[in-house]
């Protein structure tokens, strides 16, 4: 049987649309792709006038400074420990574990309740800061001269983005978690 002419442009026309069709969403896909960034979502905090940021995929709680229980015969650096749904967390002030200024504590004062590597400790915060993307390829190294903090537990720092000097430190919590100084301090 024989196709009129209609019938054959009728089916080129579909051939043609359903190709730009393909043709037009796998531009789009390739297009997001690029525009795509590779990077990471942190939550910022202050600790002594300097601005840190942590991985918010390893953040699970945000606290206003609960009743934390002292601990005789620790290291400094750890507050205590303290009862969150059960269970026992201890606090630990990262300005006296990398030797910063301490400030009193403030109305803004938080403890931010991390896990890496299956292990829960609270951070204490002067102030907490806000969540925002930052680019791994803009991320800068840390030179160890150049620090306070042990660059083991440093995964680099961003610059802000109007270039003022203004720095965010970022905090690898995985190695400091897992660290022997911080297990030791535990003991």
């Amino acid at each position: 049987m024989k196709k009129n002419a209609k019938e054959v442009d009728s089916q080129s026309l579909n051939n043609i649309l359903g190709r730009l069709r393909l043709e037009y969403w796998k531009n789009l896909s390739d297009t997001q792709e690029e525009e795509k960034q590779e990077g990471v979502e942190l939550l910022t905090f202050w600790l002594a006038d300097e601005h840190y940021g942590v991985d918010l995929s390893l953040s699970r709680h945000l606290l206003k400074l609960p009743k934390i229980v002292k601990l005789p015969q620790v290291n400094p650096y750890i507050m205590g420990v303290f009862n969150l749904r059960g269970d026992i967390v201890p606090a630990l002030d990262l300005r006296k574990l990398f030797g910063l200024k301490e400030t009193d504590v403030s109305e803004d004062s938080r403890l931010l309740v991390v896990e890496a590597k299956s292990i829960m400790i609270a951070l204490f915060l002067d102030r907490i800061g806000d969540i925002i993307f930052a680019e791994k390829k803009k991320l800068q190294a840390v030179a160890p001269e150049n620090s306070a903090i042990p660059t083991q537990f440093l995964k680099g720092y961003f610059l802000s983005e109007d270039q003022k000097g203004k720095v965010l430190i970022y905090l690898d919590l995985e190695q400091l978690l897992t660290s022997e100084q911080l297990a030791e301090g535990l003991r």
